[in-house]
């Protein structure tokens, strides 16, 4: 769907409050956003109740959907890193630290969140390094990486998930 279209939709249904606006995120991109946070925090349970939080948190903050650049989703991915890695951040400090909670302490402190994230990959090859980059760095979509790239979707996808598993890795 054209990103407008769905930001259009998206604010006619904010004019009838954060509750109907909150509905209609949850039911376009719940399962999508639930398998993005399974990618960080694999225990179902966990990631369950982290979808509920981010969106009770974003609902809050849709204007700034609206003003971003990048599609619905897309914006959605974004700040749901930030509040995935302060949970993973919060979480390490009952456990104790480990380098996962001490990567997600890098992130949030700003322009150092390219060098981190490419710190991670740094042994993957460069074009997963590429793919990494235009998705998460530039918030491309997968679709407009394929089609511009000329790959495939399903090849960006899989190249994706695999950077996803170095990242992981990586840190813990």
């Amino acid at each position: 769907m054209d990103q407008t279209i769905t930001k259009d939709i998206l604010r006619s249904e904010l004019y009838g409050g954060e509750r109907p606006a909150a509905e209609l995120l949850y039911s376009r991109y719940s399962g999508m956003l639930y398998s993005y946070i399974l990618q960080f925090v694999p225990d179902r349970t966990e990631a369950g109740t982290l979808l509920v939080d981010i969106f009770s948190r974003l609902t809050l903050q849709l204007q700034e959907a609206f003003d971003s650049s990048l599609s619905v989703y897309c914006w959605l991915q974004v700040e749901s890193r930030k509040i995935i890695l302060e949970y993973i951040q919060n979480k390490g400090q009952a456990d104790g630290p480990s380098s996962a909670e001490l990567a997600a302490s890098n992130l949030r402190r700003g322009p150092k969140t390219a060098a981190l994230y490419f710190l991670l990959l740094e042994d993957a090859p460069p074009e997963h390094q590429w793919v990494f980059r235009e998705l998460f760095l530039y918030g491309r979509s997968k679709e407009d990486l394929a089609l511009h790239s000329g790959k495939d979707l399903a090849y960006v996808s899989r190249l994706l998930r695999e950077c996803l598993g170095m990242i992981r890795k990586n840190l813990g």
